[in-house]
């Protein structure tokens, strides 16, 4: 139940990693791209107080910045061609057991 804020306890306002709950002076003024702490991604998962995350004021504001991982496209055909060199390398490993034990 949400209710007024009877109170201004400074703690409430003092943001933390939501990975670990580092509070360093990095998490303050947003200067970390990664928690020191535990190294969480704090582009991805920024740092919070109490008060936001239980809705006592605005969420935090995500500035757009350049993107350090590849889109979901890259990434996919990453995958594929990761899969498809090994399974080629897999049939060759294969072609060339066979051949080894079959007779001559």
């Amino acid at each position: 139940m949400l209710g007024r804020m009877k109170t201004l306890d400074h703690t409430m306002f003092v943001r933390r990693c939501v990975a670990c709950g580092y509070d360093g002076a990095l998490l303050q003024g947003g200067r970390a791209a990664r928690c020191a702490r535990c190294g969480c991604d704090l582009r991805e998962r920024p740092a919070r107080s109490y008060a936001e995350m239980e809705g006592f004021i605005g969420q935090p504001v995500i500035l757009d910045s350049p993107r350090e991982h590849p889109v979901p496209q890259e990434k996919l055909i990453h995958r594929w061609l990761a899969f498809l060199f090994f399974a080629l390398l897999m049939l060759i490993g294969i072609a060339y057991l066979s051949s080894a034990a079959l007779p001559t």
